[in-house]
């Protein structure tokens, strides 16, 4: 500890020799006062460790000034310079207000002494994130604006945090006397429950059913079977009743016409008889190749392991349409 710690120290240290102001229910200042003057009696045995709680629970009762004033020193002596900076700020702060000018001016001292010494860290977390939470060795930095924190020496842990993402933690070390260490948050990832899942496959294009249209063709062909024959009977029955008007190739006229008639009769009975056996062909092999689908939309359960916070498991059925 240098010289002017020292005797800042010393200095500060005549603050327990005034009175805690009461400002609080009698009961309370009685108390508030008792624990003080308790707390003094430690300090001056150079037992700050004790002191603080004394400090502390009066304080709790009755703010004072004078209070965390003689509680700045004791952190200051056992070596928390970060934690004493802070309460001689909140001293100063507090004679403010009961406007207690030379005890504001010896806080206001008290933490131009310390400064200097203190190591720092200054947290800047990445731009373009997600809002993340603070936390400085478990204290939330409620509106963190991004300026240096004093630090007490030895390890400090600074955690992040954000919904949907894995917390972060990182630790320094506060052993350089009057640097600034500077700590990058890096950008959280995702949890498992969070990332994104991956995009379903695309829809199997089922075949073509093709059984209306061939019911349809193979019909048409068949209708047309059936009408060529029709014809075909009708031709021979023609050329039948010509041979009483014909004998050998010589006809009378009635002959003739019942000739013609049936060899007209005949090429109509061919081509209607051969394109109804390509339809009714058509529709028999359109047939067989159409997906008989007797077994549609059936739906099939298959179990998903979904990971959340906490890190256990749980499964859902899924219904999937084969």
């Amino acid at each position: 500890m240098n010289r002017a710690l020292r005797a800042l120290l010393v200095a500060v240290g005549l603050a327990f020799l005034m009175p805690s102001p009461a400002h609080a229910e009698p009961a309370q200042a009685t108390e508030a006062d008792a624990l003080f003057q308790h707390g003094v009696e430690l300090m001056k045995a150079d037992n700050c460790a004790d002191a603080v709680p004394e400090f502390l629970k009066s304080n709790a009762l009755d703010a004072s000034a004078a209070t965390l004033l003689n509680l700045g020193t004791c952190y200051a002596r056992l070596g928390r310079k970060a934690t004493a900076w802070k309460t001689y700020k909140k001293a100063a702060e507090q004679a403010q207000a009961e406007k207690d000018e030379p005890l504001r001016e010896r806080a206001l001292q008290a933490m131009s002494v310390l400064a200097p010494t203190l190591t720092k860290v200054q947290i800047v977390a990445p731009k373009d994130a997600a809002p993340m939470s603070l936390r400085l060795n478990g204290e939330a930095l409620v509106n963190y604006d991004g300026l240096p924190i004093p630090l007490d020496p030895g390890e400090s842990v600074i955690e992040a945090a954000a919904p949907g993402r894995e917390p972060w933690r990182h630790s320094v070390q506060a052993d350089d006397l009057g640097a600034t260490l500077v700590v990058h948050v890096p950008e959280l990832p995702a949890t498992p429950a969070f990332q994104a899942l991956p995009p379903p496959p695309p829809p199997r294009e089922s075949p073509t059913d093709l059984r209306v249209p061939a019911a349809i063709i193979g019909g048409t062909g068949v209708a047309s079977v059936i009408v060529g024959s029709v014809f075909g009977l009708s031709a021979k029955s023609s050329y039948d009743d010509s041979n009483q008007y014909c004998s050998s190739s010589n006809c009378t006229p009635p002959g003739i016409d019942l000739r013609d008639s049936a060899r007209n009769k005949a090429a109509v009975s061919t081509w209607t008889v051969s394109l109804g056996l390509v339809a009714a062909t058509t529709g028999v092999v359109m047939w067989l190749l159409s997906p008989h689908r007797y077994k549609d939309q059936r739906a099939t359960a298959r179990l998903a392991p979904t990971v959340w916070f906490d890190g256990g498991y749980t499964f859902m059925a899924v219904a999937e349409h084969r």
